[in-house]
């Protein structure tokens, strides 16, 4: 969420498998956002960019400034999901244009004949009217993996959580588990979100091997205000006259 190519660099040194670059709630230019993208290659971590709701067209672009995959926002319909999908394949499997010359530069000569199956989708079902939709959403080719958007999901049901530890109502948790149980019988990923680290723990028991664990902008604020309450602490220990 921070557009700092630098933080970014950080991130993709220190143990993190995959990046998302988020697009749509985070203020990238274009330069920033090929920046950051750039400043994974030499790593083993893989950048993807979460790009604009409704935006097809943003996917072939993000992909060409070296983005290993896309995670596509508010998939509420089949027809959504095959127009995301579509801009992740080359023809005949889809309709990105070919331009990847980052691509071909940093990922080998051959990125155009082997990138239909090695291209990330993941999508997200995050309204209440793709839990509607969600067997003919499942159904359409090609989706590599699943990002519920609870928050999203739950304010279109009527509730209203935050991001971090929640008390997810019956009825949001219920529909969850039924993505969840819909994606199994189709082999597909689901990549939770958890927001603490006991819900972390919940998604490993559950048998998630895949977790998107937190947001750049949550960590550093959680630790600056973990290492000022520690100083505050000592001073106060050392400040004690007994």
């Amino acid at each position: 969420m921070l557009d700092s190519a630098l933080t970014c660099a950080l991130l993709s040194r220190s143990g993190y498998e995959f990046l998302v670059v988020d697009l749509q709630h985070s203020p990238f230019d274009v330069r920033r956002i090929e920046a950051v993208i750039g400043s994974c290659v030499g790593t083993t971590c893989s950048p993807l960019a979460r790009v604009l709701p409704g935006r097809p067209d943003q996917i072939g672009w993000i992909l060409d400034l070296g983005a290993h995959g896309v995670v596509v926002p508010l998939v509420n319909t089949p027809d959504d999901a095959k127009r995301a999908i579509d801009q992740c394949k080359y023809p005949p499997r889809g309709r990105r244009s070919i331009g990847a010359v980052r691509n071909l530069m940093f990922r080998g000569a051959d990125y155009a004949d082997v990138a239909d199956d090695d291209v990330a989708c993941i999508i997200q079902i995050e309204h209440v009217d793709a839990l509607a939709n969600l067997d003919s959403i499942l159904d359409v080719g090609d989706i590599d993996a699943i990002m519920p958007g609870h928050i999203d999901l739950a304010r279109s049901m009527g509730y209203k959580l935050q991001y971090g530890p929640a008390s997810i109502p019956t009825e949001v948790t219920a529909a969850i588990a039924e993505i969840e149980q819909a994606a199994k019988k189709r082999s597909i990923p689901v990549i939770p979100v958890p927001g603490s680290l006991p819900e972390i723990e919940v998604a490993l028991a559950k048998g998630h091997r895949v977790i998107c664990c937190g947001t750049d902008f949550h960590t550093f604020r959680a630790a600056i205000e973990r290492q000022i309450q520690d100083c505050r602490d000592l001073a106060a220990g050392l400040a004690d006259p007994s």
